[in-house]
């Protein structure tokens, strides 16, 4: 099954009526929710998708993500170990991706505009994906105003 999800952030910051807001939106600070949303389903590919604000590809665009940073400050795994059964995850080849994918910097509730393509809590629900073994993961920045 291929489960679709955008991030709170960018819910909050899309019109109602764009077509992304008919996916499952996902709060990065409810952890039970989303590991509830990941881990009840047969989930084989997991499309996650945040916002960013990047002069580098036209508003309204989507970009492909091949790896992340995590500058959040926080870690979604840390204290869950024992419940994901877990002790350290390899986060190397994480997403799947085309061939011009970006690098994103996770940057938390605020966007450093400083940083090419900055993004929120996508690296929270891409490593809690690779922790319950979601086969193939997708990450997608929505670049808006």
């Amino acid at each position: 099954m291929k489960l679709r999800v955008i991030t709170k952030q960018l819910s909050n910051k899309l019109p109602l009526e764009n077509k992304l807001q008919k996916r499952s939106n996902i709060s990065h600070n409810n952890f039970e929710n989303i590991y509830k949303l990941l881990h009840s389903k047969k989930i084989t590919e997991l499309h996650v998708t945040d916002a960013t604000y990047s002069n580098k590809i036209p508003k309204g665009e989507i970009i492909q993500v091949k790896d992340h940073i995590n500058k959040t400050g926080s870690n979604i795994l840390i204290g869950r170990q024992t419940l994901l059964n877990i002790n350290f995850i390899d986060m190397t080849e994480t997403y799947s991706f085309e061939k011009n994918a970006i690098i994103t910097a996770c940057c938390g509730e605020a966007l450093n505009k400083n940083l090419d393509y900055p993004s929120h809590f996508l690296c929270h629900i891409t490593t809690l994906a690779k922790a319950l073994k979601i086969p193939t993961i997708k990450g997608f920045l929505y670049n808006t105003p």
